[in-house]
């Protein structure tokens, strides 16, 4: 019975058919044992005298029925306890059955809980160890542009001394200095893919005041930013292939006369570097859409690729030719100090790139 009760249990499928099944195999059940019931009783007892008188004392039968009568209601007595029996002992091991699957159904969510908040947890792990290795590789390609940079910095500084060996002892000595200057702030900042603004417009200086040197009073160099502008990060030596650009397709075709000015403002939350100089319309060849192609060189190329690891699309680098010869060259990055930086106040939802 308790099987029984099991199987109808786990039995998928209407209620309606379930209960009928349950009623069915109950009348069996009960008419198969009260049929049972009345024959051993009629086999081990004798029959009944036909008179009231002789009906036992816990049994009422009514006055005047025959013994068939009497077999009869006995039989139905018996029906009706066996089918009481029925129910009362299939419910018991229904509701068993219900406690027991109750009881697995609870083990089994607080299982597949404690595999979801595992399974949880790794997935953060995962993605705290990607996000490491992706920092990593962003430092490392930034380094090896850097490794790229420095030299071709170097060599084009040491090209400018040359150039003065002869003519100028005096003026290689200053330049010298200059440099040792230049390259020992650098060397300190190293380590560093971001400085504040105020560090990299004393190096940019340094290297404005070695190319005056070199050109003899014809060269004239202004810098100027906003002191409320000072504490902004921006990527070490960015300013310097800029300058370097200006000079080669600017200044140098000029014979060494022309200007070069470097502004720093801020737009919202774009910070923008402008390199702008003089020179020839000769000297540059304009692209399609306007935009010059003088700023196809190892410097500027760089330059571009240092600002897309550091910014993604947020950073970016245009050049427009100036009207009469000279150019503008314009980077813009996210405006960010370091203590925005370490609170997360900067939104790169505001960011934007420069279009030409």
């Amino acid at each position: 019975m308790l099987r029984f009760a099991a199987a109808v249990h786990r039995r998928e499928g209407s209620r309606i058919r379930q209960a009928l099944l349950v009623m069915a195999v109950g009348a069996a059940v009960s008419i198969t044992a009260a049929l049972l019931s009345g024959s051993v009783h009629a086999l081990l007892l004798p029959a009944p005298a036909t008179t009231a008188a002789t009906v036992a004392p816990t049994e009422t039968i009514p006055a005047g029925t025959t013994a068939s009568i009497a077999r009869l209601w006995m039989m139905l007595r018996w029906l009706a306890q066996e089918l009481v029996t029925f129910l009362v002992v299939f419910l018991i091991g229904f509701a068993s059955q219900a406690a027991v699957r109750h009881r697995m159904q609870e083990q089994l969510a607080v299982s597949l809980q404690a595999r979801a908040s595992t399974l949880q947890a790794e997935q953060a792990e995962l993605r705290a160890h990607a996000a490491e290795l992706q920092s990593q590789l962003s430092e490392a390609r930034l380094a090896m542009l850097r490794a790229r940079l420095n030299p071709h910095f170097l060599f084009n500084t040491l090209n400018a001394m040359s150039a003065l060996a002869d003519s100028d002892p005096r003026g290689v000595r200053t330049m010298i200095a200059l440099l040792s200057d230049l390259l020992r702030q650098a060397l300190t900042d190293s380590n560093e893919q971001e400085i504040p603004l105020r560090q990299e417009l004393h190096l940019i200086g340094r290297y404005l005041e070695i190319l005056e040197i070199r050109y003899r009073d014809q060269l004239q160099t202004k810098v100027s930013a906003g002191p409320e502008l000072l504490d902004a990060l921006v990527p070490n030596l960015i300013l310097q292939p800029l300058v370097e650009n200006a000079m080669k397709h600017g200044i140098e075709p000029a014979g060494g006369h022309g200007h070069i000015d470097i502004t720093v403002t801020r737009e919202q939350e774009q910070l923008l570097l402008t390199v702008r100089n003089t020179g020839s319309p000769e000297h540059h060849t304009i692209a399609p859409g306007g935009q010059s192609t003088a700023g196809s060189g190892l410097g500027l190329e760089l330059t571009r690729d240092r600002l897309l690891e550091h910014y993604g699309e947020a950073g970016g680098l245009v050049l427009h030719p100036l009207d009469g010869g000279g150019m503008i060259a314009e980077i813009a990055i996210p405006y960010h100090t370091r203590a925005e930086t370490r609170a997360g106040v900067s939104d790169p939802d505001t960011r934007r790139v420069p279009h030409a």
